[in-house]
Parts: structure tokens; C-alpha cells; sequence
């Protein structure tokens, strides 16, 4: 694929030439929300490195507060579906890296951060519209399904960082639990993250 044909595909505008540019070196940048947007951003990317540049680590830069629980399984995915397929998928943590996006970096063949990078672990949340009314067996029927999608998140951190699922919930339990980059190396025993750098490790 040539790059006009790159910039159709992966519907770059008039001034994305420096997106092109990192996109051509691997670096991929989500630097925002996880919404669909985000996640179809993301989805084009990963598909194309898989389809057209296998042999080309893909660095993700990660700075992001999170977002929709399903999307980020939707890009949690799509990275182990990449390094079961042999590519290299390495994550950068910078800025935030908080809820979701804490999980999607442990899908990461390799997890780096910057020292002054920090961390969210928290339980799933779900916005409730104000007075809006429930039935009871509806009211239980949202606690059961939030508690499933909660056990697959926390899961996702808790199987990559070598720590027990309840142990987790009970760490995030009622509250954020927020770490630096030195405590989320520390995190559970092989860490949030492998390695701290001061330096692009691309």
C-alpha cells in the first residue's frame, strides 16, 4: 500500500502529515477519551500494521482518563489479537493513564512510562440519569451486569500484573487508588508497568 493509498484508508485530512509520518515508524498516539471514535481511530491502526506492516513494532503513546468500558475492550483486544499474531505491540504511559486506559496498557508486549506518569485503578461506573425511575428486579439485574463487566476489567489488570481478582477489587474498592510510576512498578508482583524512562524508548 502507497501512501496515498495509507491516507484514504486511514482518512488523514490536510495536516495530519505528522501523524502520517509517526504512523509510518509505528507510533501510534491516544491522547483523549476512549469513545467509539477513539476505539475505530485505534481499530484502523492496528489493522492496517497487521494487514500491510507486520514486522513493525507498533508504539503506543497512552495519555487518557479513561472512557467507555466496552470500547477499551474493543482495543484491549485488538492488541492481544496483534501480539498473538507475533507483532510488537509496547505501550507508553504519559500525562494520565487512569481507568480503562490503565487496562487496556497491560495488553502492551512491553509497558513503559514516564517518571511522572500516574495511575488509576478504580472499580467500573456506570452515569445514571437523574430521577430516573426502576423497578426493583430492574435495579438488581444492573448491579449483577455491572459486577460481571467490573470482574472482566479488574481481571484484565489483575491476571497481567500477577495479583489475585479479589485482592484488587478490594484495593479499589469504594474509592480511587491512584499510584506514580514508582508504586505502579510495584503494583501486585510484575508491576502496572516493566520500566520507567526518561528517554522516547522508540
Amino acid at each position: 500500500m502507497n501512501a496515498n493509498e495509507y491516507r484514504r484508508v486511514m482518512q488523514l485530512k490536510p495536516g495530519d502529515e505528522r501523524r502520517y509520518a509517526l504512523a509510518e515508524r509505528g507510533v501510534l498516539i491516544m491522547a483523549d477519551e476512549i469513545d467509539g471514535s477513539a476505539s475505530y481511530s485505534v481499530a484502523l491502526d492496528f489493522m492496517y500494521r497487521h494487514l500491510f506492516e507486520a514486522n513493525v513494532p507498533i508504539w503506543l503513546f497512552l495519555n487518557s482518563p479513561g472512557g467507555d468500558v466496552g470500547q477499551g475492550f474493543a482495543i484491549f483486544d485488538l492488541m492481544k489479537a496483534l501480539t498473538a499474531a507475533g507483532c510488537e505491540v509496547n505501550v507508553l504511559g504519559v500525562g494520565y493513564v487512569a481507568s480503562m486506559a490503565t487496562a487496556i496498557m497491560q495488553a502492551g508486549t512491553k509497558r513503559y512510562s514516564f517518571p511522572n506518569t500516574q495511575f488509576l485503578v478504580h472499580q467500573v461506573r456506570q452515569v445514571l440519569p437523574f430521577f430516573k425511575s426502576e423497578e426493583v428486579n430492574e435495579g438488581r439485574e444492573r448491579q449483577q451486569e455491572m459486577d460481571r463487566i467490573n470482574d472482566i476489567a479488574m481481571k484484565i489488570i489483575a491476571d497481567r500484573v500477577g495479583m489475585d481478582l479479589d485482592e484488587i477489587k478490594k484495593l479499589s474498592e469504594k474509592k480511587d487508588y491512584w499510584l506514580d510510576a514508582q508504586s505502579a512498578k510495584r503494583f501486585g508482583t510484575n508491576g502496572l508497568i516493566d520500566e520507567i524512562v526518561t528517554e522516547f524508548p522508540f
